[in-house]
């Protein structure tokens, strides 16, 4: 099983000021267009340059124009070199690129500066290094991002994936065990643990969390999963 960097997180600021309050609000409720608007106009009081320019690419990297996103995260840091967000954010612009050594280099800069993005790049650093194929690497920059901050879910959903692949069954359980203590609703790491119970032969666990993926999300692509298991036993 190879899972895509589908868990991408984004540094969005938080500003204070009331135009861009009003425009963070705009992106984080999906109003792309109307957020670019008031980005593209005339310069306002409503934060620096460097600080619209990171937020205009953050608004076309929501908006699918990812490419595009790059150009202005550099603005960003030609106008401030030490902003942090705008670093972040490129870097998981050019994760989605697929450019994973660059993505993996700048990752690297911001977990060896101070700032409080370094869980969140060392989680990100996985992702660039597993899709480049590191497993046992990417299983290491996740140890690290969850020893900065346990409470990051997705590193310890990830975890389990990884520790999953290559058949540690057991460290796998526990890393979805715990994120399902966290989410019990969450669909994905019920199928993950019951998959990971089958494998060890744990046939009644199995059934028990395939069951409860089918109650809780019947037309789920995960349900479609956990039938083609539990058809293995009628």
């Amino acid at each position: 099983m190879r899972t895509a960097a589908l868990f991408l997180i984004l540094a969005l600021p938080l500003s204070g000021q009331p135009v861009c309050d009003r425009i963070i609000w705009e992106i984080t409720h999906g109003q792309y267009g109307r957020a670019l608007t008031q980005l593209e106009g005339a310069p306002t009081n409503g934060g620096s340059e460097a600080s619209r320019a990171n937020l205009r690419g953050l608004t076309r990297m929501l908006a699918g124009d990812t490419k595009r996103s790059v150009i202005d995260f550099d603005t960003a840091l030609e106008l401030d070199p030490s902003m942090a967000e705008a670093r972040f954010n490129r870097a998981v612009a050019l994760l989605k690129l697929g450019e994973y050594p660059r993505a993996a280099k700048e990752f690297e800069t911001i977990w060896g500066g101070t700032s409080p993005l370094r869980a969140r790049a060392a989680y990100h650093e996985a992702l660039a290094l597993d899709a480049m194929q590191k497993s046992a690497d990417a299983e290491a920059w996740l140890a690290r991002a969850l020893e900065v901050d346990p409470q990051l879910d997705d590193a310890l959903f990830y975890s389990g994936v990884l520790h999953e692949r290559r058949g540690d069954l057991q460290a796998a359980g526990r890393a979805y065990k715990t994120y399902l203590e966290r989410h019990p609703d969450s669909v994905g790491a019920m199928l993950r643990f019951g998959v990971c119970a089958q494998r060890d032969g744990s046939v009644d666990t199995a059934k028990t969390y395939f069951d409860r993926v089918i109650q809780a999300s019947p037309d789920s692509p995960e349900a479609a999963e956990a039938r083609k298991f539990l058809v293995m036993w009628e």
